[in-house]
């Protein structure tokens, strides 16, 4: 074991002994790994889960609210909030925020995606993910950029490419497709 990873090791165990929240942010876009760390107060942490690369989603486009259910593929532009149950074969677009009573059960394609509630399905976006606190996440997540806040739940797996293009979300809609 190398000197930084034995000092990385000893910084890690300090900070769980002094019950410090510890946030990792990892980053493959310059290729490079990047930790951060944040002690962060509970009554500060209840204000603002958002991290910095979350600060503004845009202007709400769509919505669908608690309660509601949705069956079937979802193609948006802009930023879409789901509070309620979608299932389907795909969503793909923007940004998608998943709130904490959300449920998803498809793929997912976008460009950024913020999730409190529960995924199931694949991931890929273009920007970021981030999996606040009250996410349960499972499946594979395909993001140069992923935050994950401590109590969020992640089980799958998790590939980080340097770059990922336009070529990767799903196109939108045009004109003369037809239903299927």
């Amino acid at each position: 074991m190398t000197a930084s990873r034995s000092s990385l090791w000893g910084w890690l165990k300090r900070s769980v002994a002094a019950n410090r929240q510890i946030e990792v942010v990892l980053d493959r876009r310059k290729g490079e790994r990047r930790r951060r760390v944040e002690a962060v107060h509970e009554e500060r942490r209840r204000e603002d889960r958002r991290s910095p690369e979350s600060g503004d989603l845009g202007e709400l486009n769509g919505f669908l609210g608690e309660g509601g259910q949705f069956n079937g593929d979802v193609s948006f532009r802009g930023a879409l909030r789901i509070d309620g149950r979608l299932e389907g074969t795909s969503v793909c677009g923007e940004t998608l925020i998943i709130g904490e009573r959300g449920q998803i059960v498809a793929e997912i394609r976008v460009e950024r995606l913020q999730v409190s509630g529960h995924v199931r399905g694949n991931i890929t976006a273009n920007r970021w993910v981030e999996l606040l606190d009250t996410s349960q996440v499972t499946g594979t997540i395909r993001t140069p950029r992923l935050t994950i806040w401590r109590g969020a739940v992640f089980n799958g797996k998790c590939e980080m490419p340097t770059h990922l293009g336009p070529e990767n979300t799903a196109a939108q809609p045009t004109e003369d497709a037809a239903p299927p």
